[in-house]
C-alpha cells in the first residue's frame, strides 16, 4: 500500500488481485495553475496531462507504453497495472507541484507537441 500523504496532492489507489489497474489522479490543480497559465498553458487536468506525457517521454521512456492517460477538465488521471512505472510518475509530478521553480521549468521546456502554449 502506498503512503497517500507522501504524494499528495496526488491520490494512487492501487488495483487489487481480481483488478490489477492501478490510478493516478489530480482533483486539486488550483495552488499552481498560475504557473502554468504563466506560460500559457491550461491549467487543467487535459494541462497536466500534457506536462505528464511529456515528462514521461523526456524522463522515463521505458515506461511511455505502461501508462495511459484519461483526464478531463477538471481532473488528471493515468493507469497502469505497471504500480512502479505510476510511482515514478507520482514522484515526479508530485516534486514538480510542490517545486514552483521545478514545475516552471517543466512547463517551459516541456514539447510543444504535448503542451501547447
Amino acid at each position: 500500500m502506498t503512503d497517500t500523504s507522501a504524494l499528495a496532492p496526488f491520490h494512487l489507489d492501487e488495483g487489487s488481485e481480481t483488478d490489477p489497474s492501478h490510478c493516478l489522479y489530480l482533483f486539486a490543480m488550483d495552488q499552481v495553475a498560475d504557473v502554468f497559465e504563466e506560460h500559457g498553458a491550461e491549467s487543467n487536468g487535459h494541462g497536466w496531462e500534457s506536462l505528464a506525457e511529456s515528462l514521461v517521454r523526456s524522463h522515463m521512456p521505458e515506461c511511455v507504453a505502461k501508462l495511459r492517460f484519461g483526464s478531463e477538465g477538471d481532473t488528471f488521471v493515468v493507469t497502469s497495472t505497471d504500480l512502479v512505472a505510476l510511482r515514478g510518475l507520482a514522484v515526479l509530478l508530485q516534486s514538480a507541484f510542490h517545486d514552483r521553480k521545478l514545475l516552471s521549468h517543466y512547463i517551459r521546456t516541456t514539447d510543444p507537441r504535448f503542451l501547447d502554449r
